[in-house]
């Protein structure tokens, strides 16, 4: 009787054929499909044995058709995209890349900061229509500014550091890191209440949960200074849409650039066309470098569990692993 040889669905937006050559060298089978959840996804992840997935949601229903899946392999840090409680009652184990990003946001979100202070998306447009120069567009120095972080992790410190280089005094908020963490990042620990109402600029770099989801509301918006920034490079339902344009409406704060969105791509343009708020579709973490490293990290945590190993990336911890008899 032939064995069934393993399979191993790919639905991401980008992969590399050294991830597709590393998994086909221990005898699986890799099928790439489109990075959406459809009909094709679902009876894709039916047949297979791991699943390394971008953007699309897996459910309940997904792992629990899926008999023979061990492992979801989340391309990148967030994986919220992942029912994680299912998977850990049906002994799937599920695991992200994190650090393979870290530069990559952290560098992009003081992109965004010196594109927001500089006015460089306004000047560009205003050269490419035989425009010069105008007083509006004139910006503002970072140094002796004050950069407020809420989430000091690898992101969060990278960030930090790269404020000081900047000659910016740094405040940050996280509950959840240790005194000596704050010190090593160059960072001033805070209470979230003082990081959002002493920053000129407010940068998010926490993952979604239920205690993060609409962080930023109504209230806290309404106690930073008139002159701040709001920069989201974390994930989108961090911060209220609808209290962040009311507040840019009526003057609350300055500005805002966001880079990621509750829905993706946003259906409802209403942040894209705000003229307060620069936007980018969800490039923080698109290196080429880093890229690389989340797939390499994504097809090698497959390659754990599909040996009958605890992945190191593991997020949850099924009580009956079905790795263990893979």
């Amino acid at each position: 009787m032939n064995r069934r040889k393993r399979k191993v669905t790919i639905s991401a937006a980008s992969w590399h054929r050294d991830e597709v050559k590393l998994l086909e060298e221990m005898g699986l089978s890799v099928k790439i499909i489109p990075d959406r959840a459809d009909a094709l996804f679902q009876a894709e992840v039916q047949e297979s044995d791991a699943l390394i997935v971008g953007l699309p949601p897996v459910s309940r229903q997904t792992m629990e058709d899926a008999a023979h899946l061990v492992i979801v392999a989340r391309h990148g840090v967030g994986y919220d995209n992942v029912n994680v409680d299912a998977a850990t009652e049906l002994g799937i184990v599920v695991t992200n890349t994190p650090g393979v990003n870290s530069d990559a946001v952290a560098e992009f979100t003081f992109g965004l900061i010196l594109a927001l202070v500089r006015q460089i998306p306004h000047g560009w447009e205003e050269m490419k229509n035989g425009g010069w120069r105008h007083s509006q567009f004139y910006g503002l120095d970072l140094r002796g500014k004050t950069l407020s972080i809420i989430g000091l992790g690898r992101i969060g410190s990278r960030v930090s550091k790269l404020g000081a280089a900047f000659g910016m005094k740094v405040l940050a908020c996280d509950p959840y890191i240790p005194p000596e963490s704050f010190q090593n990042a160059g960072a001033q620990p805070v209470s979230r209440e003082e990081a959002i109402c002493r920053g000129d600029f407010l940068t998010l770099h926490t993952p979604l949960t239920e205690e993060t989801r609409k962080m930023i509301g109504s209230r806290e918006l309404a106690a930073m200074k008139p002159t701040a920034f709001l920069i989201n490079t974390s994930r989108g339902g961090v911060v209220d849409d609808k209290a962040l344009i009311e507040a840019l409406d009526k003057g609350v704060l300055s500005g805002a650039a966001i880079d990621v969105f509750e829905e993706e791509p946003p259906k409802d343009q209403s942040l894209v066309e705000h003229p307060k708020i620069l936007t980018t579709p969800h490039l923080a973490g698109l290196t080429n470098e880093a890229m690389y490293r989340m797939y390499m990290g994504a097809s090698e945590q497959v390659a754990y569990a599909l040996r009958g190993e605890r992945p190191p990336y593991a997020v949850n911890e099924p009580q009956n692993p079905r790795y263990l008899t893979a």
